[in-house]
This record gives structure tokens, C-alpha cells and sequence, in this order.
């Protein structure tokens, strides 16, 4: 079970259920080492990418919306998911851009839109800007401040959870929760104390994960501009987790981008506002294939037949 799973917040919305659906739970291997995912439906690829302490499994009613439509795929990225991680490689972006290129690879398709949530937006950004011929699109939820001070947010977040897992007091662990939604969610303690000894099991694989992907992000820093895929920007207006960046912030860093801002929303915006999110996601998505199938033809008159 992930940090942000439990009993009570699979129940937040009628879209958050504890089954599969029509989706599967598959394995690849990717270099003698074993990734597990979601996977269903036909048509263009969706990839769901989840944030630290996440997992792909927080994102299987909101994957059942769109099967009739795109083949989707929910990812346990490596270092952010608690039971994934990589048996040799360091956690950084560049190492996860080069294991989703090879994720993209083994799905067979050529080109993939993006939904990331939190610090999946550093992973999915990342690999959009620095592979922009394998990205269509890319959706950011509660963008992750890794802009500052060479990933100062990361550390910080790091200590907080360091500290969560000292000792059996769940209270920090119930004010993570409390900042995470904007209107949280009655947890029992029971469920905390499950979840706090969950976590404790994997805490220095996971601190060691934390502290690897910040020290990697001024690489997202260098390369953000470089991200040319059409972008959908979704804030929740009390997200107490992420910053919530200005519209000129974005438009110096990602100036094609559009943006959609959710009243009385926390960070766990795929879990408050699914509904909501599924809308703009698929109007967006249809704006992107619209101007696709319009767009001008790249063709050089290479091959051309010249008529006298």
C-alpha cells in the first residue's frame, strides 16, 4: 500500500475503487530488472505518471474513463514508488528519462501523451523536453518546486518524511494529509499507524531515492524550456504540498501551455476533482489532435514531380 493509499481515500470519490476493471496488471523487464503496470484499452497511449510515495495504482478509475478511446498505462516509477525501485542505478532524472524511453519502447508505440502528478511532473517534463519526438502532449498536476536553490523543496520534503518515520507518533503523518487535500479526509489511526509501519519498512531505500532526485534536478532546470509539446497546466487553488506558480512563471519556462486552475482543491487534485480533471484532459486532448490533423505539411518537394 502507497502513502497516499488507504481504505478511507480510495472511498473519496465514486472513481477511486479498489478494482481492476478492464485493466491489466502486467510486468516488463528492462534490463534484467522487473516494472510493473497497468494497461488497457486501444488507440493513442496515455501514460499516468504518479509523484513520491505514489503509485500506479492511484489511477485506475480515472485510466477506466479513457479506455474506449487511447490505450492507457500507469507506471510504479522507480525511487517515487515505495515497492519500486532500481536494483543498481541512481534515482535521477536522467537515469528515470532513459528507463521511460525504454518503458515507451517495449509498449511499441512511437509517441505517448503524459499525465503526471507532483514529482511525476519533473519525471514527465523532463522526458518531454529532452525526447520531444516521443511526446504528443503532456498534462502537469501540482507542479513539484524544483526550480530553487538546486532542489531545496526535495530536501525539505525529505527531512519532513524522515521525520514522520521516527518513532510511532502518527500526528505528523495525519498533518501530511491534512496539507495534501483541501478538504481532508477523516482518517482513522488505525489506518495511519498501518500506513507509518508500511513506510518505515522501505525508509532507507526511499530517503536514499528522495535524496538522488533532488540533487538531479537542475537538470529539469536547464532543459524545461526546451519543452515543446502542447501542455495542460492543472493547480489546485489550496495546495498546501506544491507551490502554485504564476501564469508568468509559466509562460517564461513553458510558453505553450494552457492552464486550468480548480477552485477548493488541494495537491491530490486525480482524487478531489476527478470529474473535473477527466473534462479538461479530454477537451485538451482533442485540441491537441485537432491542430495535429491541421497542422502544415512538412514535406521538402524532396520527391516532388516537376511538370513543364
Amino acid at each position: 500500500m502507497s502513502f497516499i493509499e488507504s481504505k478511507e481515500l480510495k472511498h473519496l470519490t465514486r472513481y477511486v475503487r479498489g478494482y481492476l476493471g478492464g485493466l491489466r496488471s502486467l510486468h516488463m523487464d528492462i534490463e534484467g530488472e522487473e516494472f510493473k503496470y497497468l494497461e488497457g484499452g486501444e488507440g493513442e497511449t496515455v501514460i499516468f505518471l504518479h509523484g513520491i510515495l505514489g503509485s500506479k495504482t492511484q489511477w485506475r478509475s480515472l485510466m477506466q474513463a479513457y479506455t474506449n478511446h487511447y490505450h492507457v498505462v500507469a507506471l510504479d516509477i522507480p525511487g517515487l514508488c515505495l515497492h519500486q525501485s532500481f536494483a543498481q542505478k541512481k534515482h535521477t532524472l536522467r537515469q528515470l528519462g532513459i528507463w521511460l524511453e525504454r518503458v515507451v519502447d517495449r509498449l511499441r508505440t512511437e509517441r505517448v501523451h503524459l499525465v503526471c502528478h507532483s514529482m511525476g511532473c519533473a519525471v514527465g517534463s523532463y522526458f518531454a523536453a529532452t525526447r520531444p519526438e516521443r511526446v504528443s502532449s503532456v498534462a502537469l498536476m501540482s507542479f513539484p518546486d524544483v526550480f530553487n536553490n538546486r532542489g531545496e523543496l526535495l530536501l525539505k520534503l525529505m527531512h519532513e518524511v524522515n521525520d514522520m518515520l521516527i518513532g510511532t507518533d502518527v500526528e505528523p503523518m495525519a498533518d501530511y494529509y491534512r496539507r495534501a487535500f483541501a478538504n481532508p479526509p477523516n482518517i482513522p489511526k488505525i489506518v495511519l499507524r498501518y500506513n507509518l509501519r508500511e513506510v518505515c519498512k522501505y525508509r532507507g531505500d526511499l530517503l536514499r531515492a528522495m535524496q538522488e532526485f533532488a540533487e538531479s534536478s537542475p537538470v529539469l532546470m536547464a532543459q524545461i524550456r526546451q519543452l515543446k509539446a502542447p501542455c495542460l497546466i492543472i493547480q489546485g487553488d489550496q495546495d498546501g504540498i506544491s507551490p502554485t506558480f504564476e501564469d508568468q512563471f509559466w509562460q517564461v519556462n513553458i510558453p505553450h501551455h494552457e492552464m486550468v486552475r480548480f477552485d477548493e482543491c488541494g495537491h491530490m487534485i486525480p482524487l478531489e476533482k476527478p470529474d473535473d480533471v477527466i473534462y479538461e484532459h479530454r477537451r485538451f486532448l482533442e485540441r491537441v489532435g485537432k491542430a495535429d490533423r491541421h497542422a502544415p505539411s512538412e514535406d521538402t518537394g524532396r520527391y516532388g514531380i516537376i511538370m513543364d
